[in-house]
């Protein structure tokens, strides 16, 4: 167990990270609302279901989330978490955030996750020190010697806390030369990794043929059982490498039986049928679907330390999912998916805000 000091000193950098996420996911939230046009008016619903409902907790949710959850049904739930308890609260009862940034690391996928197919390794760099794809260490000249020598379609992105597409480069026949992957390699510093690209399934490819769509599932690893909690399916922008919704894509519900809801959003909170060239999200399944769930909740066991984890995945061309990475403080998907934990809300509310039997998983 750790000293007292110590204890106290990480408690305050968890408590000074969790107030930060409160009030920038509450300030991002109002930007959304007025976006919304001020989303479903739900006054009358929010004094007479929501609140009793949270009273339950100790708690006294702003109204503005049941405004913005609300509103693609037109319809309140006093399920929806809000998004600042979300990331607040919830998620650093669940999920150990002193472990995440060590956890998270793609260069360390291959020890975390050998049951998992993943893109195959060119060069990565852990800390400043190169190694190949079968951990031998090299030099940086051997690295570029190694890279140079690939064929086809290959990028390199940090290896953590590359969220939404960040910082990742494309490379290929006509832009691999010595002096590209030099300066992407002095650029990052340390701690990234160069991938080959993945062919993914045409099914999805030509729902934007651009980008690498990709499947985000969050599960909850809650009283022993891997409970899947939402899936979605995220859609690359027109002529965009990476599949940010951020950046003109969409965000799009994935049924129980892979079929995709027949609509989907974007960054503007616009509701659409269909994505790039016409394609109707409801003629798509998603390929290989529940076997992406079966590897889910046989490697969530192995990952205590992180209860609450969104996982993505992408499909080859021969329909294989492939493990991109997965993220220890995901989003909840609600706005495409509605409320979190479903049917087990209260069970989840009532562990986190009253038992509190998980309060020594961090010690």
């Amino acid at each position: 167990m750790r000293s007292s000091y110590r204890k106290k000193l990480d408690d305050l950098n968890i408590k000074l990270e969790s107030l930060y996420r409160m009030y920038s996911y509450k300030k991002a939230a109002k930007l959304r609302r007025k976006r919304m046009k001020g989303g479903f008016n739900c006054d009358k619903e929010y004094k007479e279901e929501v609140l009793p409902y949270w009273r339950k907790f100790g708690l006294k949710p702003d109204k503005l989330w049941f405004e913005i959850f609300s509103d693609r049904d037109k319809k309140v739930d006093p399920r929806y978490i809000p998004d600042d308890l979300w990331y607040g609260k919830i998620v650093p009862y669940f999920s150990n955030t002193q472990f995440r940034r060590f956890g998270e690391d793609k260069c360390m996928h291959y020890k975390f996750f050998d049951n998992l197919k993943r893109p195959r390794t060119i060069v990565k760099n852990m800390a400043c020190v190169f190694y190949d794809s079968n951990m031998n260490v090299i030099k940086e000249d051997k690295a570029i010697e190694i890279i140079l020598s690939h064929k086809g379609e290959f990028l390199v992105k940090p290896s953590i806390d590359s969220g939404e597409g960040r910082l990742i480069h494309f490379f290929d026949e006509n832009t691999n030369s010595k002096e590209n992957i030099k300066e992407a390699i002095d650029n990052l510093k340390a701690n990234y990794i160069f991938q080959e690209s993945v062919e993914q399934h045409e099914d999805l490819k030509r729902l934007n043929p651009s980008s690498l769509n990709t499947i985000r599932v969050v599960t909850l690893f809650f009283k022993g059982e891997v409970h899947i909690l939402s899936s979605i399916l995220r859609i690359g922008g027109n002529g965009a490498k990476v599949d940010n919704i951020g950046a003109g894509g969409f965000a799009c519900h994935i049924n129980e039986d892979g079929k995709l809801d027949y609509r989907g959003v974007n960054r503007k909170a616009q509701w659409v049928t269909e994505g790039h060239g016409n394609i109707k999200f409801a003629d798509v399944v998603v390929p290989s679907y529940n076997k992406i769930l079966d590897l889910i909740d046989q490697t969530h066991k192995n990952l205590p330390h992180f209860k609450l984890i969104g996982w993505d995945f992408c499909i080859d061309k021969n329909g294989e999912p492939i493990f991109i990475e997965y993220n220890t403080c995901p989003g909840p998907n609600q706005i495409t998916c509605g409320p979190t934990f479903g049917d087990i809300t209260e069970e989840v509310l009532d562990e986190v805000f009253v038992k509190q039997s998980l309060k020594y998983a961090q010690n």
